[in-house]
């Protein structure tokens, strides 16, 4: 069975996650790792950047650690915010099974300023566009064409910059917080764990 390490969106837990991952876990018939960031829900810490980088590194030790779970069963899944660690790990492990972006930044000030040309490294946070070139793994995009929160022109773009893009999905009509809902969302899962 294939792993989903799930990295979720910024406004939820695992508290508000643990639905979500049981009906992925039955409906998709995979695993699924959920973790909360430094910060967030019960985990202590504090919710930086970097220890979210080291919080999804130290989930995939426990897979293969504690677990037994080789990286190349293991599929990231990145939601929103979660696809900044997705997308870091992604370009760090070529041996991952793949990764899918749900509603992807482009980067943090992407988001905010998306006409933003030029923009400084050392000023930026999860800079997606410059890791999505290094991941090796098969990349599932998926995103809602009226997203109000992350314009669905980041999801486009980090298509276009993953080199084993899988078909992705565009849901028409639908926003950040109700992707799942299209018709599309499943089968779209289906078929890219089929083939990974």
């Amino acid at each position: 069975r294939l792993t989903l390490l799930y990295s979720h969106g910024n406004a939820v837990d695992l508290g508000h996650m643990l639905p979500v991952y049981r009906e992925l876990s039955r409906l998709l018939k995979v695993n699924v790792m959920g973790y909360d960031y430094s910060g967030y829900g019960c985990s202590t810490g504090t919710p930086t950047v970097t220890n979210t980088l080291a919080d999804i590194t130290a989930v995939l030790a426990c897979l293969q650690d504690t677990y037994g779970i080789p990286a190349g069963r293991v599929v990231l899944y990145g939601q929103s915010v979660g696809s900044g660690p997705s997308c870091y790990l992604g370009a760090e492990r070529a041996d991952l099974a793949g990764v899918v972006l749900h509603s992807p930044l482009l980067s943090g000030v992407r988001v905010l300023k998306p006409h933003v040309r030029w923009w400084p490294a050392w000023a930026d946070v999860y800079p997606n566009h410059t890791l999505a070139p290094k991941i090796k793994s098969p990349v599932l995009v998926m995103h809602g064409t009226e997203d109000e929160v992350i314009h669905i022109s980041c999801g486009r773009r980090l298509l276009e910059l993953c080199p084993n893009k899988a078909t992705p999905l565009w849901a028409a009509g639908y926003g950040h917080q109700d992707l799942e809902m299209c018709s599309g969302y499943l089968p779209s899962l289906e078929n890219f764990l089929a083939k990974v």
